[in-house]
């Protein structure tokens, strides 16, 4: 098992060990907004993994101000519950049906989002960049982003924009060149603009790069301990690629080079998306696994191919169920995403548009 150190203090060279705490906030909305700006501070200090108590640690938050801190804490580095306001010490069944629910939305969506939280987590342990990343370090000729203290990277491909103030259903949000798509509309932005979007109590603002390719897994349960089939969460856009990364979890035998590397690309020319999984590179044997699809995509396709293959379309998910069958697509035109079983032919798909 993996060493863990934790520590409020360090010096030059603290960022070689594992976790920087951010000591004892108070659970005052005055105090959340620092406390996202002493986590992007830490991170341009080479310090990759950065935790704090979600929703403050001294007195007791109130619903509101526990609901957007935890929607953040669970898109960044580390997150960590722990508070002094005994007897709910910041336990999300204490502050209410509605924070349990949001809670549990953001809990989920972290726990599928692992493979790439790993995969970024691998890319600091070899360059430096931190998970929770300031703006103007991925923008630095972008004098817009040079101010920004409440907005940041989370890996590579998703862009997190935390609601800090009290009442609030609407913020402003910078995106920086390029083109961006809404994480849960999939609705599609042009960049090196300001935008002022929606944010009911239960929305964190998430933003995806136009081309990203995002790997997911199942919300594992309790004894699981890995996933047995990754859903590929594309958002075509171009040429673009993403190169996955396993090891065993536990052991430090990553460090003798007993790892695995796996690159996806993804193109989109002209009336055509191809995506296709290369074979695993690398000493570490991955466990069986299989790969289904989604792509955020404005249009339904006029057909989906595996391998080559045909792949038979479906109306709905309901219907596919229906079906029995291990393959299949459907697309939701609400949420404008196609979804592709593929079957045996896993590792590679094509959709005509």
């Amino acid at each position: 098992m993996r060493g863990y150190n934790l520590t409020r203090e360090g010096y030059a060279g603290i960022q070689r060990y594992p976790y920087i705490f951010a000591g004892d906030w108070p659970s005052r909305w005055q105090y959340f907004s620092p406390v996202i700006k002493a986590g992007l501070n830490i991170g341009l200090s080479g310090v990759g993994y950065w935790g704090h108590c979600m929703g403050g640690f001294e007195q007791e938050a109130d619903p509101e101000l526990y609901i957007r801190w935890t929607q953040f804490g669970l898109m960044s580095s580390v997150p960590h519950l722990f508070g002094m306001d005994h007897p709910d010490y910041k336990e999300p069944w204490n502050y209410g049906e509605q924070a349990e629910k949001i809670f549990r939305k953001y809990d989920r969506l972290r726990y599928r989002l692992i493979p790439y939280i790993y995969t970024e987590a691998y890319k600091m342990h070899k360059t430096g960049l931190p998970l929770m990343r300031a703006l103007v370090l991925e923008y630095q000729n972008d004098a817009n982003t040079y101010d920004i203290g409440d907005q940041y990277m989370f890996g590579s491909n998703l862009m997190i924009a935390p609601v800090t103030t009290k009442g609030a259903r609407s913020r402003v949000v910078y995106l920086p060149k390029g083109t961006w798509f809404d994480y849960w509309t999939g609705k599609k932005y042009e960049g090196k603009q300001y935008k002022t979007v929606v944010t009911p109590l239960e929305k964190l603002p998430v933003f995806v790069k136009a081309g990203s390719i995002i790997p997911m897994q199942k919300v594992l349960d309790l004894g699981e301990e890995t996933a047995d089939t990754l859903t590929i969460d594309v958002f075509p856009y171009g040429k673009s690629s993403y190169t996955l990364y396993d090891d065993d979890g536990k052991s430090a035998q990553y460090k003798k080079g007993e790892y695995a590397l796996t690159k996806i690309t993804s193109e989109k020319d002209g009336n055509a998306v191809h995506v296709q999984i290369d074979q695993p590179k690398g000493a570490y044997d991955i466990p069986d696994r299989s790969y289904k699809y989604q792509l955020h995509l404005s249009e339904k396709p006029q057909s989906v191919t595996a391998g080559g293959q045909s792949v038979q379309s479906f109306s709905n998910k309901s219907n596919f169920e229906k079906s029995g069958k291990k393959s299949g697509w459907y697309y939701d035109d609400q949420a404008h995403v196609v979804y592709v079983f593929p079957g045996a032919s896993d590792h590679e798909i094509s959709l005509q548009l």
